[in-house]
């Protein structure tokens, strides 16, 4: 393998494939980071390159983290709310290590003869989009992963958000996109996106989806 880190990437995968396999329960497909680290350490891996790697892997979507909101009772007797963070394998890095499923939904471009349709392409996310708003489709998704990012988010929000820029790329893969539900879209956005590291991309983002909102 080119890059180095790709090893132990790999071997992070496989490993939380081979969980996966084996799990009774969707809960139990996931794996702590100690628990993988302790897995890894006997292939060479020091706990420094598994968490960094598995980081890596978690922002790329192969791997997805899992959140666990619980309380415990302390021998004082107050509530103390802790979290349990586990990681495990997303369906895209099952659709990776398995090569090809009957469940495996095919991109817009492997399904559309793009060729027969004037003035659409495919940008370098994967996405069909006219190419009036290239620009715009690939500020929409820096802004997706600078709010997936982004720590003083929520999760849910960023969920909500994240499928509301999904939405409003949907609407870019058509020649004349509804301005109606592209106003409504941009406006919540706009509204909750402006935050930490997303601020600048939401002004890029405005100036360019202007002209659909005239």
């Amino acid at each position: 393998m080119a890059n180095p880190n790709d090893a132990i990437r790999d071997a992070i995968l496989r490993h939380l494939h081979v969980v996966h396999q084996k799990s009774r329960s969707p809960r139990s497909a996931g794996l702590l980071t100690s628990e993988l680290s302790k897995a890894l350490k006997v292939k060479g891996y020091k706990q420094q390159e598994v968490a960094s790697n598995l980081d890596y892997l978690v922002q790329k979507g192969w791997v997805r983290e899992v959140v666990e909101n619980r309380s415990f009772m302390t021998k004082a007797g107050t509530t103390q709310n802790a979290e349990r963070r586990t990681y495990k394998i997303s369906d895209s890095g099952i659709d990776r290590l398995e090569a090809a499923s009957m469940y495996q939904r095919p991109d817009i471009a492997s399904r559309v003869n793009i060729t027969n349709i004037k003035g659409v392409t495919v940008v370098g996310n994967g996405n069909v989009v006219n190419t009036t708003f290239t620009d715009l489709s690939r500020v929409l998704t820096d802004l997706k992963q600078a709010i997936l990012q982004e720590p003083t988010l929520a999760d849910d929000r960023k969920l909500d958000i994240a499928a509301d820029i999904d939405s409003l790329e949907a609407q870019l893969q058509k020649p004349e996109p509804k301005k109606s539900i592209v106003q409504m879209l941009w406006s919540g956005i706009e509204k909750t996106a402006a935050v930490g590291g997303a601020i600048d991309i939401v002004s890029r983002a405005a100036a360019l989806i202007e002209p659909l909102l005239k």
